[in-house]
């Protein structure tokens, strides 16, 4: 498989957005570039499967996986609520 090489240029991207970018390139041992370059295949790929594949076939993983994991429903809506709780109360504490 050829590859043709090309250029993007992505114009008002702040700098802490770029920062993070060459942060988290870092992290998994890629360049800036490679990094981008990945982000915007995973996302393509991601794209077209969302436009070729219905919810549930999208979702089957994660079903399996939570039937597998022996949690009940009643335990995820625990869970849930936990979470969506904090959040309520971090919130509004930031605009207090």
């Amino acid at each position: 498989m050829s590859f043709a090489s090309s250029t993007i240029r992505v114009a008002g991207l702040a700098s802490a957005k770029l920062r993070a970018l060459r942060t988290q390139a870092e992290s998994v041992g890629m360049t800036a570039e490679g990094y981008a370059r990945q982000l915007i295949e995973d996302g393509i790929s991601l794209e077209q499967r969302a436009r070729t594949k219905t919810f549930d076939e999208l979702f089957a993983p994660v079903q399996a996986r939570f039937r597998k994991s022996g949690m009940t429903e009643h335990e995820l809506d625990r869970i849930v609520d936990r979470v969506r709780t904090r959040h309520i109360r971090q919130n509004s504490k930031k605009k207090a």
